[in-house]
């Protein structure tokens, strides 16, 4: 069983979370405030075996440097890492997304029924994203037909929501 401490950070409020199993961890989007991220892992008494970048827009990435020096074994996994992945006993699908980036992805335990979905969606609406980037956005959308209703959403920004609530109430989602 796998935990989730958010630690809300820079003046964007970005969510970082440390995703847990009471000894190791993975680092989900260390944006900034690293000493914040790195007192929070320690105060666990954990040890990082990885970090999952959704996209590089810096409020994501800000402390990812200060992050990797301490805790240089930690493996990065990006846009260029595809499909399953396992560090250590957490295993993921890395779920390629564009639209409010070309790099955007999302971290899917399907084991846990949590998806990560860095700016792609929030509770209520989209992230946004650049012209001509809209049909690559919509793609992406239609990843929540597939997904279990009961699956937990932890966005880039805000509260965490499900995949049930989305396609019901989030006006960006509703008839896909």
């Amino acid at each position: 069983m796998i935990e989730i401490i958010t630690i809300v950070n820079g003046m964007l409020e970005e969510n970082c979370y440390v995703v847990h199993n009471g000894q190791t961890c993975l680092i989900v989007d260390p944006g900034s405030e690293a000493n914040k991220i790195i007192d929070t892992i320690k105060t666990n008494g954990l040890n990082p075996l990885g970090i999952l970048i959704t996209h590089s827009h810096f409020d994501h990435i800000g402390a990812l440097e200060e992050i990797k020096k301490e805790y240089p074994n930690a493996i990065v996994v990006n846009n260029k890492n595809k499909a399953d992945q396992s560090i250590g006993l957490f295993k993921f699908k890395v779920i390629e997304n564009p639209g409010h980036t070309e790099d955007s992805v999302s971290y899917y335990f399907d084991m846990n029924n949590i998806l990560f979905s860095g700016d792609f969606v929030f509770k209520g609406t989209i992230g946004n994203y650049p012209e001509g980037m809209e049909d690559d956005m919509v793609k992406s959308l239609n990843i929540f037909k597939y997904m279990p209703t009961n699956v937990e959403v932890y966005p880039g920004h805000g509260p965490s929501t499900t995949v049930k609530e989305e396609l019901e109430n989030n006006p960006f989602l509703r008839g896909i």
